[in-house]
């Protein structure tokens, strides 16, 4: 079997979205480990039962959805700023 550019371009492309799914996964999971495990530790330390563990479980909860949400914002900012290129090459065409 013959590969060629299209090929090479469309594994790229599977590789990128694999890698973007994997990304979006750690930046909600660090989260809210880290919320979780330094409560926990924070609740042995004071000895106050599950305060920490459970309040910082929800901050986690929190920044790991702000960083899915800032990824997103970054991801339309960066589709925007292509669908623009893509139209100032297509107008460059149109009027030599």
């Amino acid at each position: 079997m013959k590969r060629g550019k299209d090929s090479k371009s469309l594994w790229a492309a599977l590789w990128r979205e694999g890698f973007t799914a994997i990304t979006l996964g750690w930046e909600l999971a660090i989260p809210i480990f880290g919320g979780v495990l330094a409560g926990y530790y924070l609740d042995r330390w004071l000895g106050t039962g599950h305060i920490f563990t459970l309040g910082l479980l929800t901050v986690g909860i929190a920044a790991g959805f702000y960083n899915i949400w800032r990824f997103g914002q970054r991801m339309e900012a960066r589709q925007r700023e292509i669908e623009a290129e893509e139209q100032a090459e297509a107008e460059e065409q149109e009027h030599p």
